[in-house]
């Protein structure tokens, strides 16, 4: 059936136009915001991990406790030497705010390599190095498989020595270079900037 006096009217080209560039626009608006959120998160994941490690770093000194951080591409646990059970322990507690397990957002990757630093290069490095080596050392003689596999890899000592180490925090997905942190001997941490 048609209709008497007038036609059948479909969208014309014009009014088809006019909709993709609405949700081009849309689309444009949006996207951004998004990264901008991730961005957000990996500079927050970068000021969360500097204040964690200064504050073991601060716990160690003020406490006189031989303390550690676990590290997990997707974790970070903060730790303490246990005297009693004469193993490294989850460092955590209702009273000991911000140094509690961090689970790392899904989009954030962390990877670390502990230094090894030469003779006579100039860094502060081989004090905590070494101190790292001999505390390790001291472990191994009380120490079954599984602990071995839960062992921290950064110490901090109550003189305020540290393992030094290079620390990678990274954005999945995103073209954004991942933030270097450095661990220093004297566990100070700085962050490099992007080149």
């Amino acid at each position: 059936m048609s209709c008497a006096g007038g036609t059948e009217r479909g969208f014309t080209l014009i009014e088809i136009l006019a909709v993709i560039v609405l949700i081009a626009l849309f689309a444009a608006v949006l996207t951004p915001n998004l990264f901008i959120g991730s961005e957000r998160d990996l500079d927050q994941g970068v000021e969360r991990m500097r204040d964690l490690l200064s504050s073991v770093g601060e716990h160690s000194v003020f406490s006189g406790e031989l303390m550690g951080v676990r590290l997990e591409e997707e974790r970070v646990t903060p730790m303490r030497f246990d005297p009693v059970e004469q193993k490294f322990v989850p460092f955590g507690g209702a009273s000991r705010s911000g140094l509690g397990t961090w689970r790392l957002n899904d989009d954030l990757r962390l990877s670390w390599d502990l230094e090894s630093p030469e003779e006579g290069d100039g860094r502060d490095g081989q004090s905590g190095f070494g101190l790292a080596e001999a505390a390790e050392s001291r472990l191994v003689a009380g120490e079954d498989d599984a602990d071995r596999d839960e062992r921290p890899q950064l110490f901090f000592f109550p003189s305020g020595e540290s393992t030094p180490a290079q620390l990678n925090l990274e954005l999945l997905g995103s073209e954004r270079l991942p933030v270097r942190m450095r661990l220093s001997a004297l566990s100070r941490v700085t962050v490099e900037e992007d080149d």
